[in-house]
């Protein structure tokens, strides 16, 4: 089973329904409603149910919401250099600072460690908008990298910004809690 934890609108599929993938968002407004409304820092899957989990986290924070659930009229700063497809939603208001995201992606990946198989794959989806990718890789301390993914297709990339796509899988003997992280 597949889990997509952070669904928003599903622009990143070509099939936007798959019965084996379980859409989650925690957005209400949405004009694709996921399977289960749901945070993923506290997803309601019992230990160890998934496969693979696709993470998609806010690359950017304390951003105006815009009318990111109508589209067309988009214009953050995050998406001026993007040629746009479908409705986009991105969830860059929810996070006010750098903190608060960085606090979220770090209780995100904490909870995968729980519901993702110990044989699953986690991937991980980020632009290096306002974060470096490696600052956003050592929140991950008990996963490893398979590999990293630049995305060279302009569209995916925020004027100067690179996007990654980053698979990981877990340490062997990975600790559920984390000792400490500096948010």
């Amino acid at each position: 089973m597949i889990l997509d934890a952070t669904a928003g609108n599903r622009t990143m599929y070509e099939t936007k329904n798959v019965n084996s993938i379980v859409y989650i968002d925690i957005q209400k407004r949405l004009y694709r409603k996921p399977t289960i409304f749901a945070d993923c820092t506290r997803a309601p899957f019992k230990p160890k149910t998934f496969h693979t989990i696709f993470f998609d986290p806010p690359h950017s924070y304390g951003e105006e919401p815009g009318d990111f659930f109508t589209f067309p009229d988009l214009k953050p700063r995050q998406l001026r250099m993007m040629k746009l497809k479908g409705n986009i939603y991105y969830g860059v208001e929810i996070y006010k600072t750098r903190s608060a995201l960085i606090k979220f992606i770090y209780n995100a990946q904490k909870e995968f460690l729980r519901i993702l198989r110990d044989d699953g794959l986690l991937w991980l989806k980020w632009c290096e908008v306002e974060i470096p990718l490696n600052n956003i890789l050592a929140i991950f301390k008990n996963w490893r990298i398979l590999l990293i993914l630049p995305i060279q297709k302009p569209q995916h990339n925020i004027g100067e910004a690179q996007t990654y796509w980053i698979c990981l899988c877990k340490k062997e003997g990975y600790q559920t809690e984390l000792l400490s992280f500096q948010f």
